[in-house]
C-alpha cells in the first residue's frame, strides 16, 4: 500500500472510531414528547432527541438481534435495569471499537514497516471483534446470573424470617413485618419495595410476591404467596406450609452452595497440578543434568 492508500484507510477508521464514541456518549434527553414518542409509537421515523445513530440502533433492536436478546435473557434484562437495546447497542458499541482499534493498529504497524501486508489482517480484525461481541454478550450474562442469585438469596432469606416469625405466635401480617425489619441487602431492599408499596398500588400482598418470585424464578416464593392469599381469604393457618417451604428452600441452597464449591475445586484442579508439575521439573532438572554429566562425560 502508498502511503495515500494508508492515509485514506487510517482517516476511515478514525471517523469511524469517533463516531462510535459519539453514539456511545449520546443521551436522549428526559422528555414528555420522547417518552410518548416510545410509549405510542408516533410521529416521524426519528424520535425527537434522538439522532440517525440511535434510529439504527432501535431498528436493530425491534428486528432480529432485539429478538435474539429478548430470547437469550428473558425477564434477566428487566431485573438489571436493561433493554434489548441497551445489550444490542453496547454490542455493536464493542465490535466497532474493537474493529477500528485492530485495522488502525494493522495499518500503523504496516506504515511503519514493523508488519508486512497480509490478507489475513482483515480476518484477525474480524475474530477481535467477534470476540469483543462475544465477552459484551457474556458480561451481560454474568451480571442477569448474579443479580438472579442475589434476588433467590433475598426470597430465601425472607421466607425464613417469615416462617421465624411465625413460629412466635405471630400473625402473617406481623411476620411479613418483621422479616422486611430484619432483612438487609440491596436485594432484599428490592423485595421490601415491592411489598412496601404493593397497597398503594391497589395490588395485594400475595400478588406483589406472587409477581416477584416469578420474575426471579423462584418457584417457592409463588407457593409462598398463594399460602398468604388462601390463609387472607380463607382464614386456614399456614404456619406448617411456610415452615415446609422455608426447610424446602433452605435444602436447596444448601445444595446450591455444595456445588458451587465443588465446581470451585474442579476449577483449581488445573493450576493445582500444573503448580505441581512445574516444581518437580524445576527441583528434578539440576539433579538430572549433574546425573547425566556424571555418567556422560
Amino acid at each position: 500500500m502508498n502511503p495515500l492508500q494508508i492515509g485514506a484507510v487510517a482517516g476511515v477508521l478514525v471517523a469511524g472510531g469517533l463516531w462510535c464514541v459519539v453514539q456511545s456518549l449520546q443521551r436522549a434527553p428526559r422528555s414528555l414528547a420522547v417518552a410518548r414518542h416510545r410509549m405510542e409509537g408516533i410521529g416521524s421515523s426519528v424520535a425527537p432527541g434522538r439522532s440517525a445513530g440511535g434510529a439504527f440502533v432501535a431498528s436493530l433492536a425491534a428486528g432480529a438481534p432485539g429478538r435474539w436478546a429478548t430470547a437469550r435473557f428473558g425477564g434477566g434484562l428487566a431485573i438489571i435495569g436493561m433493554t434489548a437495546a441497551d445489550v444490542v447497542s453496547r454490542v455493536l458499541m464493542a465490535t466497532g471499537v474493537m474493529l477500528f482499534a485492530t485495522l488502525a493498529a494493522v495499518v500503523a504497524l504496516v506504515s511503519l514497516g514493523l508488519l508486512t501486508f497480509s490478507p489475513l489482517w482483515p480476518a484477525f480484525a474480524v475474530l477481535c471483534a467477534g470476540l469483543a461481541a462475544f465477552t459484551m454478550v457474556h458480561d451481560v450474562t454474568a451480571k442477569v446470573e448474579r443479580r438472579r442469585k442475589q434476588l433467590r438469596q433475598a426470597a430465601n432469606d425472607f421466607v425464613q424470617l417469615v416462617a421465624v416469625g411465625l413460629t412466635t405466635d405471630q400473625s402473617v401480617e406481623e411476620a411479613i413485618r418483621f422479616a422486611l425489619s430484619v432483612g438487609n441487602s440491596g436485594a432484599f431492599d428490592e423485595l421490601r419495595s415491592e411489598i412496601d408499596t404493593a397497597p398503594q398500588r391497589g395490588v395485594p400482598v400475595w400478588e406483589a410476591l406472587d409477581e416477584f418470585g416469578r420474575r426471579v424464578e423462584v418457584r417457592e416464593l409463588c407457593e409462598f404467596a398463594a399460602s398468604i392469599e388462601r390463609q387472607g381469604l380463607q382464614g386456614v393457618s399456614i404456619s406448617e406450609t411456610v415452615s415446609t417451604l422455608a426447610t424446602s428452600m433452605r435444602a436447596k441452597a444448601l445444595d446450591q452452595l455444595e456445588r458451587e464449591a465443588d465446581k470451585a475445586n474442579a476449577n483449581l484442579s488445573g493450576p493445582t497440578i500444573g503448580f505441581v508439575v512445574t516444581t518437580i521439573v524445576f527441583l528434578a532438572y539440576p539433579l538430572a543434568q549433574r546425573i547425566n554429566e556424571a555418567f556422560g562425560g
